[in-house]
């Protein structure tokens, strides 16, 4: 059988002739076809070209097809189409045998996405081979899985991969009761008021906090900010703080916080150890842009978590001397 590699070599077509001379070469099944008259030489395929199917690796990429090619939309005398081999490409652009033209990540993303497509879905450009009078499918087109034998990132990946490396952490915890250090650990009493504060407003505790890296063919910035603290004391209540709370001025005085504080309403005596486990919840929102248009937001906690035993003040009641 003759294989694929024989198609554009003159030696190949000039054998081809010299043998077409003593017996015909006929079209067949994964064979060659020669035109007599022009002594060039066609594939001939039993099935038409297709693309592997979705098998993506870890990266979200599936191999391209392993032989690519171009339809000349030209039959041989049985009816059979012609193809001729072509460069299957590289890792960021990629002959589609299904589409007939190469394959690459698109620049531009429109704003707006049709029905049906993810938000971190790709824009892909789908470009005629050079030689080809034919367009093939036309022009530009969504995917939601990157098309075989591109190992690019569509700009919602991207801007995963890189949130993925933000060290964003829970913040320090600033609160009154503060520790004592003869107990080695914070105590309140029911009803008397707690302040709550963020005692490192820092960008990796707070924001913002900005990076910018190119991944898979994307340039993308990401910034992150808490919007919120979930303050969880430890007894079923919680308390959302949408600043850093104000830290407390020690006074002789009993206020509650004008930002962010809590009172409880029942003592730590029935928790593990006589302690409440008072833990903040940042809430961070990371926005994200790309190069191409793209956008999109994406939400993260961090915490922290702090010991509070909270107990009872008791009247004593003392006799009066007096009567």
């Amino acid at each position: 059988m003759l294989r694929r590699w024989w198609v554009g070599s003159p030696i190949a077509a000039a054998f081809l002739l010299i043998l077409g001379s003593l017996v015909a070469v006929p079209a067949f099944a994964d064979g060659t076809w020669c035109d007599p008259d022009t002594n060039e030489c066609y594939i001939v395929l039993s099935t038409p070209p297709s693309d592997p199917a979705p098998n993506p690796d870890e990266n979200g990429w599936t191999p391209g097809a392993p032989y690519c090619y171009r339809d000349t939309y030209k039959d041989n005398p049985d009816g059979s189409p012609l193809y001729v081999e072509v460069d299957c490409g590289t890792s960021t652009w990629y002959w589609s045998n299904a589409r007939q033209c190469y394959v690459s990540l698109n620049d531009y993303t429109p704003s707006t996405r049709p029905p049906g497509i993810n938000a971190d879905a790709g824009f892909y450009l789908c470009v005629p081979h050079p030689d080809s009078n034919f367009a093939g499918t036309p022009g530009q087109f969504w995917s939601n899985t990157v098309p075989p034998g591109l190992q690019v990132l569509t700009p919602g990946n991207a801007a995963a991969q890189l949130i993925s490396t933000f060290q964003l952490r829970g913040v320090t915890i600033g609160m009154a009761p503060r520790v004592n250090p003869e107990w080695g650990h914070r105590r309140t009493y029911v009803g008397i008021p707690v302040w709550l504060w963020v005692a490192d407003p820092e960008p990796l505790t707070w924001g913002p906090y900005t990076e910018t890296a190119t991944l898979g063919g994307q340039t993308i910035t990401a910034t992150a900010k808490v919007s919120a603290i979930r303050w969880e004391m430890g007894d079923g209540g919680t308390q959302v703080c949408g600043s850093t709370g104000t830290p407390y001025t020690y006074r002789t005085d009993i206020t509650a916080s004008p930002t962010c504080g809590y009172t409880y309403t029942r003592t730590s005596s029935s928790s593990p150890g006589d302690r409440f486990t008072v833990t903040a919840v940042s809430q961070w929102v990371v926005t994200w842009t790309s190069l191409s248009g793209a956008n999109g937001t994406v939400n993260l906690t961090t915490s922290s978590s702090v010991d509070l035993e909270v107990s009872e003040l008791q009247s004593v009641t003392v006799p009066n001397p007096n009567g």
